[in-house]
C-alpha cells in the first residue's frame, strides 16, 4: 500500500505544473505572446509565476535523483512546458533591452533630416 502511495506526485508539483501552464493560457486569452513580453508588468508576473513552477519541478526531480529513483512524468511535463515561456521571456527581453541600449530603434535615434 506504501507504494502505491509513493508513486502519486506531490500536491505541490501539481500546482507547479498548473502554474507552468498560466503563460500559455495568458496567451491565448490576451491574443499571443506578444501582447504579453510589450506588457511588462504582466510578463514580469507571468515569468516570475513560471519560475517558481520550475524551480518546484526542480527541487523535486532533485530529490528524486538523490532518492536513486525515477522522477514522475508531471516533473517533466512541468519542465518542458515551463520552459518553452522561459526561453521565450529571456530572449526576447534580451532582443528588446539590446535594441534599447545599443539604439537600434527609430524611438532613440535623431530625426533624419
Amino acid at each position: 500500500m506504501a507504494a502505491i502511495v509513493a508513486r502519486w506526485p506531490a500536491f505541490e508539483l501539481w500546482i507547479a505544473f498548473l502554474f507552468s501552464i498560466v503563460p500559455h493560457a495568458a496567451g491565448l486569452v490576451v491574443g499571443g505572446y506578444g501582447q504579453i513580453i510589450t506588457n511588462a508588468p504582466l510578463a514580469v508576473v507571468i515569468t516570475g509565476v513560471d519560475v517558481v513552477a520550475l524551480v518546484i519541478a526542480y527541487l523535486q526531480f532533485r530529490e528524486d535523483s538523490q532518492a536513486r529513483g525515477g522522477s514522475h512524468w508531471l516533473v517533466w511535463a512541468t519542465i518542458a512546458v515551463g520552459g518553452v515561456w522561459l526561453v521565450y521571456a529571456v530572449f526576447v527581453g534580451a532582443l528588446l533591452v539590446f535594441g534599447h541600449a545599443f539604439c537600434i530603434n527609430q524611438d532613440c535615434r535623431a530625426p533624419i533630416r
